[in-house]
């Protein structure tokens, strides 16, 4: 029983150990054996034993000779980026962006589908296997073949166990697509949040990636957000976390479809931004808007102006409430930085003046359209590598 018990505790440390070395070798890379030693307060012996493992796993790949500090040169490592590949899914309330990517998140193809029957979540789930179908089909040839998929809903999705509890835009309700897609599939599946994602995607790839202690903002229709904690995305009770375009402005405020008035979203939202130019929110409401913006349109530009003095006064209460390294305003909101930076900036100079020894950056989001699809890529290679 003891005994047992002792290769079981061995075996669960030799795990976090390797974790630990990918997480190092991802971050650091290239890097040698003993510099591995060093950060982990490992053995060399220990380390280069378990980098073995890693290489004959197909994580970890020699990628040349080091400079070396006095004695043998050593040899560095890096992920394989080659090994294997991940394919990560937004879906959006007009399309599905599909990503596939090599190990370390690099792009190899990026495709958008029309949905053919968007109303539909069964017809949507049959469409999605079949695309997962011809993209797995379409990969070239790899150690580890197709590790995992992880996919971006914009809408309340349950943590841990990935069921789809409510998608706004189409009110569909309690969808448990992570078992149906694995078992169709028999690959790995990670589903979740589109706020959560786009934060991974924006620690890992964009504008966050020096950052240990993030707030992404995803302001579209609404406003969500996703909280990055020491390097963890914070989930609250049951993962949802991040609600916050439903916090109250306004006491006696608009109207707002959760029931309430005074939100948030009603106020620094796109959606506020067509009801304040008397106009509808359609597919295609962004570009359009944009188009208005450039062309110089009065109007257009004092109404978005007005979106970000509100976006400005909702920032400075999250850095109270939060004190993060950086807030990010990414989404479609995102494409509006030259005309709400400055609006933005005015309503935290103007009202929250001391808010500068707070440290916190405002930024805007590096990875566009791609933010949730590649979230949703890290988070599978993230599950890989802790597991």
């Amino acid at each position: 029983m003891k005994r047992g018990t002792m290769s079981g505790d061995s075996s669960l440390l030799k795990s976090i150990n390797k974790s630990t070395l990918l997480k190092l070798i991802k971050l650091h890379a290239p890097i040698s054996r003993a510099e591995l030693a060093k950060r982990t307060k490992l053995t060399r012996a220990t380390v280069s034993a378990l980098v073995e493992e890693l290489m004959s796993e197909h994580w970890v790949v020699e990628t040349g000779i080091g400079e070396s500090s006095g004695g043998r040169k050593p040899m560095m490592l890096e992920i394989h980026h080659k090994a294997g590949h991940i394919i990560g899914v937004d879906l959006r309330s007009t399309n599905m962006l599909v990503l596939v990517t090599d190990m370390c998140g690099a792009v190899i193809r990026k495709t958008w589908y029309p949905y053919e029957q968007g109303e539909s979540a069964e017809g949507t789930l049959r469409q999605l296997l079949s695309i997962l179908r011809q993209e797995r089909a379409a990969l070239p040839a790899s150690p580890l073949g197709l590790l995992g998929v992880g996919i971006g809903i914009h809408g309340f999705v349950e943590y841990p166990s990935s069921r789809i509890l409510f998608v706004p835009h189409t009110g569909w309700k309690k969808l448990n697509w992570k078992d149906a897609i694995e078992e169709q599939l028999g690959i790995p599946v990670i589903i979740d949040n589109e706020a959560n994602l786009a934060a991974l995607g924006e620690l890992e790839f964009g504008a966050a990636a020096d950052c240990s202690n993030m707030l992404y903002l995803s302001v579209a229709g609404g406003i969500g957000a996703g909280l990055v904690l020491q390097g963890e995305l914070f989930r609250g009770n049951n993962g949802y976390a991040g609600e916050i375009g439903h916090t109250t402005m306004e006491l006696n405020g608009r109207p707002c479809s959760c029931g309430n008035r005074g939100c948030w979203e009603t106020y620094a939202s796109e959606r506020a931004i067509a009801n304040d130019l008397h106009v509808e929110y359609a597919p295609g409401f962004t570009e359009r808007i944009l188009d208005r913006l450039n062309k110089g349109d009065a109007e257009a530009i004092a109404v978005v102006r007005k979106a970000g003095l509100h976006l400005g006064v909702g920032i400075g209460n999250m850095m109270h409430t939060l004190n993060p390294q950086m807030i990010v305003i990414g989404n479609a909101m995102g494409q509006y930085a030259p005309w709400i930076n400055e609006s933005i900036h005015e309503s935290l100079d103007s009202r929250f003046s001391y808010l500068s020894s707070f440290s916190v950056r405002v930024a805007y989001s590096r990875l566009g359209e791609d933010c949730c699809a590649l979230g949703a890529v890290s988070a599978v290679i993230r599950e890989k590598m802790i597991g």
